[in-house]
């Protein structure tokens, strides 16, 4: 009798589930696996182009925000009581060259854009190919790991493991206009079991309580594309979420008394392609 999918992929979580967890010498192998893996990921990338496309949303915050961080990425998206509202969707094409990220922005809603013009205002990340990965595992952010579980994500068997960099130790930054932070964080590593390669990476930011964006939290799932015949693997798709409040959104200040808000990146990679000396970046 055939099984039904839904059965099916419950009974792969399930089995997932019930693989006892490796010991620790076992768990200290996997951590220094993923350790030579994060080293020579960025080495190992080659010169590329890709397709980059987010789209911003933003939504009131509930009264009670101190559930928030039992909804970081991987865990769910945040909880508001209001409508979800789009803000903006802006298109990039991004140069990744001798281990540098640029950019060019092509279009905002669709609509074509001016060589040379700027992101549209608003909340960005950057770092998604190599720095982050490499941030954790970097024997100067002295991260401590920790076995959480074995899962199933995308069809495959992973281990995961939590992590935490402290502020002392730490090279992660959070900027506003008027200020910046190097911040102590934490997250998740969620690595293939046969292959122990890295497919999502999540992190939670501890920022300071008196600055503008408070809950920041990051995802990056990553799975294999090809440039010019080769496989790689590299980031396919990012969230980012923060709070911050509705005054500061608006104004660039603290007034005290607006209420708190959400704001969601997605982003997609796409369009993987080799960059060559004719590439130029152009809409």
């Amino acid at each position: 009798m055939p099984v039904p999918r839904s059965a099916a992929i419950l009974l792969l979580a399930t089995t997932a589930c019930a693989q006892s967890p490796p010991d620790a010498a076992e768990q200290a192998k996997i951590i220094n696996a993923l350790r030579a893996y994060a080293e020579a990921y960025t080495t190992n990338l080659p010169n590329f182009i890709c397709s980059q496309i987010t789209k911003r949303e933003v939504m009131l915050a509930p009264n009670d925000v101190s559930g928030v961080r039992e909804s970081m990425p991987g865990r769910g998206r945040l909880a508001g009581t209001g409508e979800r509202k789009s803000t903006d969707t802006f298109e990039e094409q991004l140069g990744y060259f001798d281990h540098k990220e640029s950019y060019q922005l092509l279009k905002v809603d669709g609509k074509k854009q001016k060589p040379g013009q700027p992101r549209p205002p608003g909340m960005t990340s950057t770092g998604e190919f190599g720095t982050t990965l490499w941030g954790v595992f970097d024997p100067q952010s002295k991260a401590e790991f920790a076995w959480k579980k074995w899962e199933t994500l995308r069809g495959q068997t992973v281990a995961v493991f939590s992590f935490q960099v402290d502020q002392s130790h730490s090279q992660a930054q959070l900027e506003v206009p008027s200020r910046t932070v190097v911040v102590g964080y934490h997250g998740l590593i969620y690595a293939s079991r046969d292959s122990n390669i890295v497919l999502r990476l999540t992190t939670e930011a501890e920022s300071p309580k008196d600055f503008p964006l408070q809950d920041v939290t990051h995802l990056l799932d990553y799975g294999q594309v090809e440039i010019a015949g080769q496989p790689f693997i590299l980031p396919l798709h990012g969230e980012m979420q923060t709070r911050m409040s509705e005054d500061f959104l608006r104004y660039g200040r603290e007034a005290g008394h607006s209420k708190q808000v959400f704001l969601t990146n997605q982003v997609d990679f796409r369009e993987y392609r080799k960059y060559t000396a004719e590439s130029v970046l152009k809409p």
